[in-house]
């Protein structure tokens, strides 16, 4: 495979993962609003429940949720997720 098909291959993946994480937050916010329940997850579940469609990395999934404005929160166990919150 030349180069050229590799960065071609590379640009679609990265295509797909941007479009398949834009779906899944698509009722998903970073900030509470009106109509919307907390529903905090870490970056390994919100992969888990994507893998079905494509495995992302951890730097993807970050990068995403850093890119969107979502924050961190400490759960009452003491460990940490991403505070979502995603419209009923």
């Amino acid at each position: 495979m030349s180069q050229t098909e590799n960065e071609t291959r590379q640009e679609r993946n990265e295509q797909f993962a941007q479009q398949l994480l834009d779906s899944y937050f698509l009722f998903r916010r970073p900030l509470p609003e009106a109509g919307f329940i907390q529903e905090n997850k870490t970056t390994l579940q919100i992969m888990d429940e994507l893998v079905p469609m494509m495995t992302l990395s951890t730097e993807t999934v970050v990068g995403y949720m850093m890119e969107h404005d979502y924050n961190t929160t400490t759960e009452q166990d003491g460990s940490v997720a991403w505070a979502i919150w995603r419209q009923v």
